[in-house]
């Protein structure tokens, strides 16, 4: 897994401390901030910092942390609500019992990691949004981070990434989970969409 700093007490990536310019607070666009944060996670998953980058980058930084998605195909699912999660999990039990998941403030990651590269997407349980699926391209908050408001990021126990690997699944389908509803995966067949013939 690949850690990257964030500002502390926040989500955000602490792009001075990595030495790229935070031009979206300047500009103060949503869509420049998702496009930087994007990039440089895509690229990070693509080709992974040194040991001596990442030492840099976390001497100038907070104390948040984040893990790349996309980096060995690792995919994170992440559950905004207990609620969700808790749905979900019936019928998942085995997988869930061999490999990391981390309690969120509001919800669970469960960390796997995909047989092909998955980009980054929302996550659909039937015809419900139930979070992001973290891969390519975006990463999520880890253990030990704190925010502002005292809500923490915390491995469960015995299933850290230092207690087991992620576990290996074919793709979201496997699980019952979807990056779109059901009526735009309909909707994107029946028009084509979502593909692109190689040149």
């Amino acid at each position: 897994m690949v850690g990257v700093p964030l500002l502390d007490g926040g989500k955000h990536l602490d792009l001075p401390a990595m030495g790229y310019d935070a031009v979206h607070r300047e500009a103060m666009l949503k869509k420049l901030k998702e496009l930087a944060f994007a990039g440089i996670c895509f690229q990070l998953a693509q080709k992974p910092p040194s040991i001596d980058e990442l030492g840099s980058w976390f001497r100038a930084s907070g104390a948040n942390i984040g893990i790349v998605g996309g980096v060995r195909n690792l995919l994170v699912l992440d559950f905004d609500h207990i609620g969700h999660f808790e749905t979900w999990r019936n019928g998942h039990e085995t997988l869930l019992r061999s490999t990391p998941i981390a309690r969120t403030p509001s919800g669970f990651h469960v960390f796997l990691r995909s047989k092909a590269a998955l980009p980054t997407s929302s996550l659909h349980f039937g015809m419900r949004r139930v979070g992001h699926a973290k891969a390519l391209g975006g990463y999520v908050v880890a253990s030990p981070s704190v925010l502002r408001n005292g809500s923490r990021y915390e491995w469960m126990p015995g299933q850290s990434p230092f207690d087991c690997e992620p576990a290996i699944v074919d793709g979201l389908s496997e699980l019952s989970l979807a990056p779109v509803s059901p009526l735009k995966a309909g909707y994107d067949r029946l028009r084509g969409r979502g593909r692109f013939e190689d040149a």
